[in-house]
């Protein structure tokens, strides 16, 4: 790890602040809190320009540059001026003076704000579902899978505890242990844009293409208890479900809370409705505690309006033993927690299940290549593509054709 670090602001193309769509930030290969270097990000905004209230996950240092900045209850900034926020303190709205304003942003934990709106009250830095916000439902054996389903649509998340079998768990701990065991660099946030990047996780380790590198993972994509959830969720939409994604995410010591956010954004020219086009499966393959960064999630946000996002005591944690999956629809504001601990990686398995329709996020024809996918299982294949997308039973058409037919064909060209 570097001793010291140089930032100057030309050194970084800027892009449009992604946060609000107007001003400049400028971000920093080197700036991202890995390997205990500081997040590091410059701000321009234009004339005028509000930001509504709003919280950091950790504490931030403005120094600014140019302009001016009024914070309401605190007063105006000038250049030359330092302030300091402490985490989970909500403030605002600020707006920049009639010059626009500058300033540099540095931080220990993830500098990107979470929007309150018109919220007033100050949160806790790090909730964990404690208080007066309900707990995440929870399911035991034996499972009531209409509850299960109708709780999922009321509150947009349950638990469903030892769903999985310790075996199924155990055949792909050991694959994939051995996989990486042989591919040390793999898994790191290399997405080509930083701030994405950053949203990915510098202490994270992921891994997509997981059918062809897991052989075990197959039996989890295909669980006939996910695939029946996720198909019966997504029926309203949908004549059929594919595999958005299947993504090994573990959490490494010291990665702060990931910015909370819905999965159905990856798609932002679709309409906000009252059915979800994805739904989720988080499975537990280590215990996920409030320490090593159980998953963030706010009950209810799937009703909400699209730009509210909440604040810190809106969210609760999903805490759950190996085994454990959590279900939630991809319309739910989420996000992983921060990992506190010093030894400790928190190991979960994301599946998530989107309309046969749609545009997955993981191009599993490219990372599962027909030569691989010839080996799976029919279900494993039609999750990843290799089957078309038929709605002409509701009156719709085919999608999905290869040579003008079923897209398994190119797995047995000879039958």
């Amino acid at each position: 790890m570097s001793a010291t670090a140089r930032y100057r602001a030309d050194d970084s193309d800027p892009i449009i602040d992604p946060t609000t769509g107007s001003g400049e930030v400028r971000l920093f290969q080197d700036g991202f809190g890995q390997e205990g270097m500081p997040f590091v990000m410059h701000v321009s905004d234009p004339p005028n320009k509000t930001r509504s209230a709003h919280y950091h996950h950790g504490d931030v240092i403005y120094v600014y540059t140019a302009g001016e900045h009024h914070i309401e209850g605190e007063g105006l900034y000038r250049a030359g001026d330092i302030r300091w926020t402490r985490a989970g303190h909500v403030y605002g709205p600020e707006t920049t003076g009639p010059e626009g304003g500058s300033w540099w942003i540095i931080s220990y934990s993830d500098p990107i704000p979470v929007d309150v709106g018109d919220h007033t009250a100050e949160p806790d830095a790090e909730p964990a579902g404690t208080g007066s916000v309900p707990a995440v439902p929870r399911f035991r054996e034996p499972y009531d899978w209409p509850a299960i389903d109708a709780s999922v649509r009321e509150h947009g998340a349950v638990v469903v505890e030892g769903l999985i079998a310790e075996h199924l768990r155990s055949d792909f701990t050991a694959e994939l242990d051995a996989w990486l065991r042989e591919h040390t660099d793999a898994g790191q946030a290399d997405s080509g844009s930083a701030l994405y990047d950053s949203f990915l996780g510098r202490n994270t380790l992921r891994l997509h293409g997981l059918a062809a590198k897991i052989p075990a993972s197959g039996a989890l994509i295909a669980h006939p208890d996910l695939r029946a959830w996720a198909t019966r969720m997504l029926a309203s939409v949908s004549s059929g479900i594919q595999l958005n994604a299947g993504e090994l995410i573990e959490i490494g010591p010291g990665e702060p809370a990931q910015y909370p956010h819905r999965d159905n954004d990856s798609w932002p020219h679709l309409p906000h409705t009252t059915d979800s086009v994805l739904v989720n499966a988080m499975i537990a393959l280590t215990p996920f505690t409030e320490e090593n960064g159980a998953t963030n999630i706010a009950l209810g946000s799937h009703e909400w309006p699209i730009k509210q996002n909440p604040a810190a005591d809106q969210l609760v944690r999903a805490v759950m033993a190996p085994g454990d999956v959590l279900l939630f629809r991809g319309d739910a504001i989420h996000g992983g927690g921060a990992n506190r601990t010093t030894d400790e990686r928190r190991r979960g398995l994301s599946l998530s299940y989107c309309a046969g329709w749609l545009r997955p996020v993981e191009n599993s024809v490219l990372n599962v290549p027909p030569r691989t996918a010839v080996n799976l299982s029919p279900e494993v294949q039609a999750l990843l593509g290799y089957a078309a997308h038929d709605a002409t039973a509701v009156g719709g058409g085919m999608l999905g054709l290869y040579e003008n037919g079923d897209p398994g064909r190119v797995l047995f060209p000879s039958a």
